[in-house]
């Protein structure tokens, strides 16, 4: 079987205060690099598991669960003579933030088939489920709960023990079942630890998406002890630490906002940084450095560690290199590694930018077009909002265990463009990871040939004929000499889903959100080409449309881009007007711009162009 990428480790019991430690504690997170020389994983992270088996060899036999074959196994990676032989407790630290169905399962079992498991411990959907096999009976017998929301809604704990009678199963802190299971059959000769994932329902999920940490003991934890570890793992969500026990990035580096002379650069740690330095050059090794000041007063960073550069002074149309360094209180280093950007080019100088839109709970998808943009190189890459699905004050862990992990692989090199979407629509995390033009969540950016118009469009009343983006746009498109125009916003003027603006099911649909249109007359006006969004998360390519006709030679083009990493949605039942193309399945595009001539093209998550468009001008 091919196994997906995956982290997965044992360490230091380094953030629990029990007593006895289990007696193997393993963190898990995906680890997404890019292919080839560009394969850097930002700053430390704990090591890979090293497999039992020799270079030839047979895998033992995949459990089914809820009738699902394993998308990915991980095997014999722990020694039978640690395996607890009585009272056990095995602890399962989950998060799902996706709308299919998907599980995991922990066991101890035999390679031979005829054997029940000693124990097994399972997730999916909204069951879990944990087995014992006791002594005598031929097969484990099963205690079953359904599992409602989790902490922050979607993180999951759950623990089974087993005290050398009776058998308990819990789920955040609260007993599910008990039963009495008796003496447990000793285990097999030939027992192995399996972590198995059944995700074929969310592809390119892996395990370490779903499971993020796993503990097992030679004892039966209390429901005191339960509770205190629920607390340390919600501690570390809390604070978006990823890995315990090291000082590690919890975020970036994160490139954005990029002009001919600048680029911005933000990243995170999980410890507060003494010293920061960004060295960077046109060559390795680097020649050139700049010291961040790092503020005294330990109020001012708001415990999350979040620190930003501009680099300035930089050549248009220029490769670079950087190298983050950063030095803890404790007086330990670490460092990026050397990553790669470019400058904005001058005026006439094509350039080529990639757009996606509402990359939201799916870190999984967000690596995948990650990769195919990669392989494409642009200047930039515009996000239309919901950069997280709700990374509002309260949910950050959304940004650090989500947004980062897909994204900071590609945006660690190539510089990000985003506007706000409603899933950050407080902006108080949005702004803290960004650092762009304003005091608001508007802004514009001239790149080449074209100017680039970025609004919030949270604030809708603000859209209104005299509201403050209405008027601030019309000052900008009055005063724009670029040959193209393009807007940005997260919300639709027009779109043909199927229930966001009226069930189509059962009636008409308003086929756009009407307080958005309201400023579609500055488009029209001004001469906009194309207007982006996401927030539906499927894609839609509008005919040119002027005074809501069709008008092939001065009509305004919409392009919805949602299929980030949402969850899919879909269409009205039938055509609409306006609609040129419509795709459902998550995807991302490209706009090639060559003077006066633009060429789009969109793809989905293999690689396969979906859509294409030529304009001139």
């Amino acid at each position: 079987m091919k196994y997906l990428p995956f982290f997965f480790v044992l360490i230091a019991c380094a953030y629990t205060t029990l007593a006895q430690p289990p007696v193997a504690e393993w963190t898990l997170h995906p680890d997404y690099r890019l292919p080839g020389q560009a394969a850097n994983y930002p700053g430390p992270r704990l090591e890979l598991p090293k497999s039992g088996y020799g270079t030839v060899s047979t895998q033992s036999y995949p459990l089914l669960f809820k009738g699902e074959e394993p998308t990915q196994r991980i095997v014999n990676f722990f020694p039978r003579d640690k395996m607890p032989e009585g009272p056990f407790s095995v602890e399962m630290w989950l998060v799902n933030h996706v709308n299919q169905p998907v599980g995991v399962l922990a066991t101890i079992k035999s390679n031979d088939i005829n054997e029940p498991p000693a124990w097994l411990l399972g997730y999916y959907g909204n069951q879990a489920v944990f087995s014992m096999h006791p002594e005598g009976q031929a097969f484990s017998r099963l205690m079953e709960g359904t599992i409602q929301r989790g902490f922050k809604k979607y993180w999951l704990h759950l623990v089974a023990t087993y005290d050398g009678y009776t058998a308990r199963l819990y789920f955040n802190g609260e007993e599910l079942a008990a039963m009495d299971a008796g003496k447990r059959e000793p285990l097999p000769e030939k027992a192995e630890i399996e972590l198995a994932a059944y995700l074929k329902n969310e592809p390119y999920m892996e395990l370490a998406n779903l499971m993020k940490g796993f503990r097992l003991y030679d004892r039966a934890l209390s429901r005191e002890e339960v509770l205190e570890n629920l607390n340390a793992y919600q501690n570390m969500v809390e604070t978006g630490t990823i890995f315990p026990g090291i000082f590690h990035f919890t975020a970036g580096p994160y490139l954005h906002y990029s002009t001919p002379s600048s680029i911005n650069i933000s990243w995170e740690t999980n410890r507060r940084v003494r010293k920061a330095i960004v060295q960077y050059g046109e060559k390795a090794p680097l020649s050139e450095k700049m010291a961040i000041e790092v503020p005294e007063d330990p109020e001012v960073n708001e415990n999350n560690f979040i620190q930003m550069a501009t680099l300035d002074g930089l050549k248009p149309s220029t490769p670079y290199f950087y190298n983050l360094l950063l030095t803890d209180e404790a007086g330990e280093t670490i460092e990026s590694g050397i990553l790669t950007f470019a400058t904005a080019p001058e005026e006439d100088v094509p350039f080529t930018f990639a757009v996606i839109g509402d990359t939201e709970a799916r870190p999984h998808i967000n690596f995948q077009v990650s990769k195919l943009i990669w392989e494409e190189r642009p200047n930039f890459l515009l996000n239309l909002g919901d950069l997280t699905d709700g990374g509002m004050e309260h949910h950050k862990f959304e940004w650090p265990y989500e947004y980062f992990t897909g994204m900071t692989a590609l945006a660690s090199r190539i510089p990000v463009f985003p506007v706000a979407g409603n899933g950050e629509g407080d902006l108080f995390w949005y702004k803290r990871y960004h650092k762009l033009p304003g005091a608001k969540g508007y802004y514009s950016f001239r790149y080449g040939n074209a100017e680039f118009f970025m609004l919030d469009s949270n604030r809708k009343e603000e859209f209104a004929p005299g509201g403050e983006q209405y008027l601030w746009l019309e000052e900008q498109l009055q005063q724009s000499a670029a040959r193209w125009k393009f807007v940005c916003h997260h919300h639709a003027p027009y779109s043909s889903d199927e229930n966001d603006y009226g069930d189509s099911w059962k009636g008409p649909s308003a086929l756009g959100d009407p307080e958005v249109r309201q400023i579609v007359p500055l488009y029209e006006k001004y001469g906009v080409d194309i207007v982006f969004f996401g927030h539906l998360h499927t894609y839609q390519r509008t005919l040119p449309v002027l005074e809501n006709k069709v008008d092939k030679r001065n009509g305004v083009i919409y392009l919805q881009g949602g299929g980030g990493g949402g969850n899919l949605e879909d269409f009205t039942p039938t055509r609409s007007w306006f609609s040129a193309k419509t795709y459902r399945g998550h995807h991302y595009f490209t706009v090639s711009v060559e003077g006066g001539e633009l060429h789009l093209r969109m793809f989905d998550t293999e690689g396969r162009m979906r859509d294409f468009l030529t304009v001139k001008k």
